[in-house]
């Protein structure tokens, strides 16, 4: 006797219920069918599923500057602790981009014409600026990676029949056609298949007993949630918040003093601000920046010299 994954049953057991209530919703034709089956999905199925420090929501998404807004996304996965939203009525928001991790495009029955959408929509999404989460010693940007929004779809049932054609497969001809990388990530299909794309190729998992595909998706989403949010690092919330404005110099507090480095690719001089904490220090010789050149990315060093630092300080 095969021995069953508990927690899995217990998991199985939610799935069911809510893609029933879900499916059930969807056979309506009223106006406010898509609204209805995403609350349920919403409230049922994913929040209940995911992890406590994954939030929930459906709205636009929009980047610092202004220029870039997306049209509503069904769903949106975010953390929280980057970024947060601004929640309008219940999950309905407004989510800077630095915080969102995955968007979740949501049909009832999945055509050729949605996936074609929903590849639209996500190659918009990459076309967003995030704010750098890092600083250089001396308080400017960090310019670092970020891992991008994961866009995926989700759906209650697909228009294919038969065996000879997948989801992947039909959404290959799409991103092809278009002479375009494959823009979403995963597709889930409730009680048919669940694909991914590992970064080199469409990834499937067997589906042998009733909603693995959907605990796949859900898996997927799990194991790979972190590792995106880390990318993004700490944005400051104030870029969201202050006007951009002229900024207007008053008189000085504090006299700084920097030192200066040439960069040995470029020849480019600048400011270099080093970060010793609270130390009594003299260095002997070239200081060289662990960070490169902000124009050409070359190596920086100052001049040969004695450098005497008091309680962190250059004197």
């Amino acid at each position: 006797m095969v021995q069953k994954n508990q927690y899995q049953e217990v998991l199985r057991g939610k799935i069911s219920a809510a893609i029933a209530e879900a499916r059930t919703a969807s056979a309506f034709t009223h106006q406010g069918v898509k609204g209805k089956v995403l609350e349920i999905l919403i409230s049922k199925l994913f929040k209940p599923l995911l992890p406590s420090d994954i939030g929930i929501g459906t709205g636009q998404i929009v980047e610092q500057s202004g220029e870039m807004i997306s049209p509503e996304m069904d769903i949106v996965l975010y953390d929280r602790s980057i970024v947060p939203p601004i929640l309008i009525d219940g999950n309905i928001g407004m989510f800077p981009i630095e915080a969102v991790l995955y968007t979740i495009e949501v049909k009832t029955t999945l055509t050729a014409t949605d996936i074609a959408s929903a590849h639209d929509a996500a190659k918009n999404l990459t076309e967003f600026r995030y704010i750098p989460g890092l600083k250089n010693p001396d308080g400017s940007d960090q310019h670092h990676s970020i891992e991008k929004v994961r866009s995926v779809v989700f759906s209650l049932n697909s228009d294919l029949t038969g065996s000879k054609l997948n989801e992947a497969a039909r959404y290959e001809k799409i991103y092809k056609a278009k002479e375009e990388p494959p823009y979403i990530r995963a597709i889930c299909v409730s009680g048919r298949e669940y694909w991914y794309d590992n970064g080199e190729r469409w990834v499937s998992l067997q589906v042998r007993e009733e909603y693995d595909e959907i605990l796949s998706f859900i898996g997927g989403v799990t194991n790979t949630y972190k590792d995106i949010a880390k990318s993004r690092h700490h944005p400051l919330l104030g870029y969201y918040i202050i006007p951009t404005r002229e900024s207007l110099l008053g008189p000085v507090t504090n006299v700084i003093k920097r030192i200066e480095v040439t960069c040995s690719r470029c020849g480019k001089k600048s400011l270099f601000l080093p970060n010793l904490g609270t130390q009594n220090i003299i260095v002997n010789g070239r200081i060289r920046p662990a960070e490169p050149c902000a124009s050409c990315g070359g190596p920086l060093e100052s001049e040969e010299g004695s450098h005497e630092f008091k309680n962190g300080k250059l004197v």
